[in-house]
């Protein structure tokens, strides 16, 4: 295991850094982000990220005990970007995989036609996808998208992933100020190692609804009509 600090623009771009001194890219890596904090301007965006993340060789999945598994990016080796959880046995949920990061514009073009839109980074998430396309590219990687109980496991029982209130610097509630797409990744993960869930950006379930972009007591939303931005992470079995 290799344990390596590193600064960023946001936490995402500073775990690249630290990935990349290993000399991997973040899609083959096994780590886990053991420390982050993000220091916040005076318009409560984030100025300045500081990771510390674990390196791990990857080895099959029931090789790493639960424990072990918490957290840990792409534990077996086959999972890029994605943390398993342990799903909800008393819901009825199986263990799963899940994106760390919401659908970026970089890797949607990578499968799509398209142009990036004015003024978006490679970074952002795609938000102009409905539920059909949603769904038909989940389906082009192999994938799907959640379920509604599959959601509840990977948020918690608290009404924001990070506990009970609003906290700008765990990301922000609800819509986007001045409706600006800020990139994924800016603050740090939960403790299951997801990105951004209960910030600002709703996301499609299999069945149409949406989850995710406020407090678990606003979702899940009917389709239409719907918040703005959507947005599209996907899952997979254990």
């Amino acid at each position: 295991m290799a344990s390596i600090h590193a600064n960023g623009h946001g936490v995402r771009h500073a775990v690249a850094r630290a990935v990349a001194t290993a000399n991997l890219e973040p899609s083959e890596a096994v780590f886990r982000v053991k420390r982050a904090r993000v220091e916040l301007d005076r318009e409560g965006r984030v100025a300045r990220a500081e990771v510390s993340i674990d390196i791990e060789a990857a080895r099959p999945l029931a090789e790493w005990s639960p424990a072990e598994r918490s957290g840990l990016v792409n534990p077996d080796g086959a999972h890029p970007l994605m943390v398993w959880l342990p799903g909800d046995p008393a819901a009825g949920v199986a263990p799963f995989f899940m994106d760390i990061l919401a659908v970026s514009w970089s890797r949607w073009l990578k499968r799509n036609e398209g142009t990036l839109p004015p003024g978006i980074d490679l970074f952002c998430p795609v938000t102009v996808l409905d539920h059909a396309a949603a769904l038909a590219f989940a389906e082009d990687q192999g994938k799907q998208l959640p379920s509604l109980g599959q959601w509840r496991a990977a948020w918690g029982a608290a009404e924001l992933p990070w506990g009970e209130v609003a906290d700008p610097s765990c990301g922000r509630v609800g819509r986007p100020r001045y409706d600006e797409l800020p990139e994924g990744g800016l603050h740090p993960p939960g403790p299951g190692g997801l990105f951004d869930l209960g910030a600002w950006l709703w996301q499609w379930l299999d069945d149409g609804r949406l989850v995710g972009g406020g407090a678990a007591s606003q979702w899940p939303l009917a389709a239409t009509p719907r918040p703005w931005p959507v947005g599209v992470r996907l899952v997979s079995p254990a």
